[in-house]
């Protein structure tokens, strides 16, 4: 019987202690975070008048779609840290969007989900990391594109992402035709004559979230990265 205590005691403890550590203790100190006031005296880029994190404007409805379609299951949003920082000077992880980064991303932070109702986190990096993502497309017909069929955007035909042609619409084109219709003209997936790809409105509120996403606001009271070394010719 004793024995028997002893491996029950053992086997909560191997369960228990990591959840209380990765889950409660974590969730108890987001509950009591506030923000933090910029000051120039201590050499930030902001004064007071501003506070960290800077408080985007999360597109809600977008936020439920990027759930609802399992986006979360292959990105992430939260840029780990990593040994020399290697991974800061991939292209499309913060705002220099360079083959090389001339500073290096800074690693993700709790306050960066201040003010979020869900942290999309991740559950593995199939695909990109999408904490800055916001910065990665040059305008909203890209991650149209690239939601309508990933192949469109990179000619890559071994493309894992799969399409979300559902939040898209083919119809007939009426007059001038939709200034928001995708352009597919040259491509296998050009819709037959007469006809036209627009978004939907939920694809509109996806685009929009994906865009708002940007997790690099500078820290009150940190000293800048290291400038990263100059790629070798």
């Amino acid at each position: 019987m004793t024995d028997f205590r002893t491996f029950v005691l053992k086997l909560m403890a191997s369960f228990g202690l990591p959840w209380l550590l990765l889950i409660i203790v974590p969730s108890i100190q987001y509950q009591g975070l506030k923000p933090l006031p910029y000051d120039k005296e201590k050499g930030d880029e902001l004064d007071s008048a501003y506070s960290y994190p800077l408080m985007p404007i999360v597109n809600q409805q977008g936020e439920k779609i990027y759930a609802a379609e399992g986006c979360v299951q292959c990105h992430s949003q939260m840029v780990r840290a990593a040994p020399l920082a290697l991974d800061a000077w991939r292209k499309g992880w913060g705002q220099d969007q360079g083959a090389r980064a001339a500073e290096p991303v800074r690693t993700t932070e709790l306050r960066d989900y201040f003010g979020e109702k869900h942290s999309f986190l991740g559950v593995i990096r199939n695909g990109p990391d999408l904490a800055n993502a916001g910065y990665r497309f040059e305008n909203r017909t890209q991650v149209h594109l690239h939601l309508y069929e990933p192949q469109v955007v990179n000619g890559n035909y071994w493309q894992v992402m799969p399409s979300y042609r559902h939040l898209y619409q083919v119809r007939k084109i009426q007059g001038q035709g939709s200034a928001a219709a995708l352009p597919l003209a040259g491509t296998k997936y050009e819709p037959k004559e007469g006809y036209e790809v627009v978004p939907t409105q939920e694809a509109e509120q996806l685009v929009s979230y994906i865009l708002s996403l940007k997790k690099d606001y500078p820290i009150p009271g940190a000293a800048k990265a290291v400038a990263a070394a100059p790629a070798k010719k």
